[in-house]
């Protein structure tokens, strides 16, 4: 089986090389030429362009910023499109939105070409270590047919529904992950301001019902010693909020504090954090509260 890999960032870089080193043969495509240079040291063949990946290899996948970018890539000119044929498969690791992806894979599957949306959580550090979550939407027996391909990069693999669920099921998890994350970010800077040390509240906190991936490896790997490389811009996690929302909007759904959450870090993206590390969202509270800690 024959991979075709497009967007090697922060994510794609990680999983691609999880392909190499499971044997499988690999081309690249990434408009950053640094992207694909460090790729360098593999076995891993840079494509000229989309539409050769796509005639190389039996199956492409996507690590890509938004929908927007996705469909540019495989709809627009000279895109991937153009080289798919009858029999092949797309999968869209990427956080796009459910409407989005519904729409390309009813273009593709006009023409044989089957696609499975499979977006991803676990961070950069799973991503090395090929210990993904990978949520799957599309066709049951397309998704037992690539199951392998899967393997090579998550751990816990799961098939949740149709076209668009994948991306979906993914944006509900970011949105409960930003919540919890703004949440103890709150908690440890009120904290701190009554005398209380953060490491002492984090400890009590994951002893207790308080505790969460954040209180348990964000704050301590990311937040506490103020690096907030965590891996995942803050403006990606703003974009997955935005694309939850806009997606209870079309079914009519309502999201209360959903809404909230977005609005804090659209307002944190919006002064100049999105760029950084989503962890940097306890930066931001902080300059909002006044209470910057300024011995670290």
């Amino acid at each position: 089986m024959r991979i075709g890999f497009v967007g090697l960032g922060n994510m794609g870089g990680p999983m691609c090389r999880r392909f190499l080193e499971s044997g499988f043969e690999v081309s690249v495509y990434d408009v950053n030429p640094e992207a694909l240079s460090s790729l360098g040291d593999t076995a891993a063949e840079p494509a000229d362009n989309l539409k050769a990946l796509a005639t190389f290899a039996d199956v492409v996948l996507l690590s890509l910023p938004d929908s927007d970018v996705v469909e540019r890539a495989v709809l627009g000119d000279g895109g991937l499109a153009d080289g798919l044929s009858s029999g092949k498969v797309l999968i869209d690791t990427s956080s796009s939105r459910p409407s989005s992806t519904r729409t390309i894979a009813g273009r593709l599957a006009g023409e044989g070409i089957e696609m499975l949306d499979a977006p991803i959580s676990g961070g950069v550090l799973r991503a090395e270590e090929g210990k993904l979550a990978v949520m799957v939407g599309g066709k049951r027996e397309v998704f037992e047919r690539y199951y392998e391909v899967f393997q090579a990069f998550g751990e816990k693999i799961f098939h949740v529904g149709d076209h668009g669920a994948g991306h979906l099921v993914k944006s509900l998890n970011n949105l409960l992950s930003a919540r919890t994350l703004a949440s103890a970010a709150e908690a440890v800077i009120l904290a701190r301001k009554a005398g209380i040390a953060p490491e002492t509240l984090l400890e009590v906190l994951n002893a207790g019902n308080g505790r969460s991936y954040s209180t348990e490896v964000k704050f301590p790997r990311f937040i506490l010693n103020r690096a907030f490389d965590d891996g995942f811009a803050l403006d990606l996690m703003a974009k997955d909020l935005k694309l939850a929302l806009e997606t209870a909007a079309e079914m009519d759904h309502p999201k209360f504090s959903g809404a909230a959450v977005a609005q804090l870090w659209q307002a944190a993206a919006a002064q100049g954090y999105g760029p950084e590390g989503h962890a940097s969202i306890y930066a931001f509270l902080e300059n909002l509260s006044g209470e910057v800690d300024h011995t670290q």
